[in-house]
């Protein structure tokens, strides 16, 4: 049972996405909190994964409205349960939710206890839209980040008398270790055997098919890696606009037996030996969570080396220690940069137990759900 002494916590975001389980699970558990979730059902024009079902007394679905192609949205939320019903209220720090701008505005004009959860730098913004963004965030007196790297920049720019605390933005890894330990070294030999995949040398990339993350760069790449490595074999997880394109474009390189088109996964389960049995996870476009997908299987990442148009999870790429970067666009350096790595395998092996070392200690649903739970009670005024 909970505490009645426990602060009641609102989080008003837009979807419960599924790799978001391992967070919700383990919050909606906690004695010391009593934390109620106001969300969306789904993101038109999509394909996300939601979880909101799976917690019907946490959650409240609210009705949702898109304009200019999903540009802003307008969420239908309970506004007077959540200006005077709770402790404390996290609110998704994204401007384009416009009700989500206008409930956080109005929780700090009423000076309610608000914390917004946010970023210091945002995919693809431009600098106008980006300041903009920077000087409303300053009205908030708390704000919870997606890492300590970002922490250490809002304060290096001028966010001296702020709260500022970060989650290290990070995947259930406690899961990932156990769908691991479930493969063994028979068990994982017999699957390659079945895949067509038993001495080769696998590239895995696991993403969207989409434009952004820059996949054409990979395939234009691949020609020079097969000629360095013969046996080697690019699987693509997952699927998209570019599909085709990147099928035609395999033909016209002729690279056809050096691709493996794999198809949407999404079970734990069925993606482990994907991962455990590639050499590293190759990523041309920005990269942002699937850096730490990757991480939790000890494979390391090669993926462009520009930082400021990553996800914020980047905090924990460590150029040369946990993968290597080339040059952002660039077919040649990538195909380069994955030839050096492949051949030399020694320095595999210390990025594969670094990645691990990372994701068990510092970027986890585990330690997102304690700092979570530190910045509730800091905003209202608990130790």
């Amino acid at each position: 049972m909970t505490s009645r002494a426990a602060p009641r916590v609102a989080i008003v975001t837009n979807v419960l996405p599924s790799y978001r389980q391992g967070f919700y699970d383990r919050l909606f558990a906690r004695d010391d909190l009593s934390v109620h979730v106001y969300c969306q059902a789904k993101l038109p024009g999509t394909n996300v994964k939601t979880i909101h079902g799976n917690y019907p007394k946490q959650i409240t679905v609210v009705r949702a409205r898109s304009m200019k192609g999903g540009a802003l949205v307008w969420q239908h939320t309970p506004w007077r349960e959540l200006l005077f019903g709770y402790d404390v209220v996290f609110v998704d720090g994204n401007p384009r939710i416009l009700s989500h701008a206008l409930v956080a505005t109005l929780l700090r004009l009423l000076r309610r206890n608000v914390v917004l959860w946010t970023m210091a730098h945002s995919f693809g913004a431009n600098r106008f839209s980006e300041r903009l963004r920077l000087l409303w965030t300053r009205a908030f007196g708390h704000l919870f980040l997606y890492t300590d790297a970002e922490v250490r920049a809002l304060r290096a720019s001028g966010f001296s008398r702020h709260a500022l605390n970060a989650m290290n933005n990070g995947l259930d890894q406690r899961r990932i270790d156990r769908v691991r330990a479930g493969w063994d070294e028979a068990r994982l030999g017999a699957w390659q055997h079945a895949n067509e995949l038993a001495g080769r040398t696998v590239l895995l990339s696991c993403t969207r098919l989409d434009p952004k993350n820059r996949l054409e760069l990979m395939m234009q790449a691949l020609p020079a890696v097969a000629r360095a490595r013969p046996d080697v074999i690019w699987c693509l997880v997952g699927g998209g606009t570019e599909a085709e394109p990147l099928r035609s474009l395999a033909r016209d390189l002729s690279v056809q037996g050096h691709v493996r088109f794999v198809g949407e996964l999404y079970d734990e389960e069925n993606l482990a030996p994907w991962f455990l049995s590639a050499q590293a996870l190759v990523h041309p476009g920005a990269i942002g969570l699937s850096l730490l997908h990757a991480f939790g299987y000890g494979l390391p990442v090669v993926t462009n080396g520009n930082a400021a148009w990553h996800g914020p999870e980047f905090a924990a790429f460590e150029n040369g220690l946990t993968g290597r970067t080339f040059r952002e666009g660039d077919a040649d350096d990538l195909a380069r940069t994955l030839i050096d790595l492949l051949q030399n395998p020694r320095t595999l092996e210390p990025m594969r137990a670094h990645v691990l070392e990372i994701v068990r200690e510092r970027f986890n649903v585990d330690v997102m759900v304690e700092r979570f739970v530190a910045t509730a009670k800091q905003a209202a005024g608990r130790r």
